[in-house]
């Protein structure tokens, strides 16, 4: 198989991030129902070809590696989707005027059980790609997952602040939970 040039890579994930960013408008990232299983595909797709740049993958271990993260991406993803719905029924339960303790108690502990297994979903997959990846590498990927999950929520971020720039005021602002 022919070995993919580090400016071949260059130019393949500035291509995915134009057609990224063309293909969504702003409304697409202020808006995470709409369009959210193709922009999440986009996301996939631009993270696997950053991430065989920053390993330097060559395609025969990037065979190997990829199905290990995808998989581990999408236990990862269903464990936050469960902490984005306790958060939330911890938040309902703030905005009543009788919150119930042990309700609280009960969601509070679910949520830090959950966060206990995300971090032993990364032990796992650290563990996986332990055998296919040189140690150099696995320390590459650790600090890739951070960098690339900061670019994506700022990026996330600024857009919607632009959306949000971008729209007449209409009243009162949601209300908030003071702290």
């Amino acid at each position: 198989m022919k070995q993919i040039t580090p400016r071949t890579k260059l130019g393949l994930i500035i291509g995915a991030f134009l057609t990224l960013f063309i293909a969504t408008s702003t409304s697409g990232w202020a808006k995470p129902n709409r369009n959210r299983h193709r922009m999440m595909e986009k996301i996939e797709t631009i993270k696997m070809w950053k991430l065989m740049d920053a390993l330097n993958l060559d395609s025969r271990t990037a065979l190997k590696v990829f199905p290990i993260i995808k998989e581990m991406d999408q236990k990862k993803a269903d464990l936050m989707r469960k902490k984005r719905d306790l958060t939330r029924q911890i938040r309902d339960q703030l905005k009543g005027k009788s919150a119930h303790p042990e309700k609280i108690d009960a969601l509070a502990s679910q949520l830090f059980d959950l966060t206990e297994q995300l971090c032993a979903l990364s032990r796992e997959e650290y563990t996986k790609l332990k055998p296919i990846l040189t140690e150099r590498q696995l320390g590459q990927f650790l600090l890739f997952q951070q960098r690339f999950r900061r670019e994506l929520l700022n990026r996330w971020v600024t857009e919607k602040r632009r959306s949000r720039q971008d729209r007449p005021f209409r009243g009162k602002k949601s209300p908030s939970i003071n702290y």
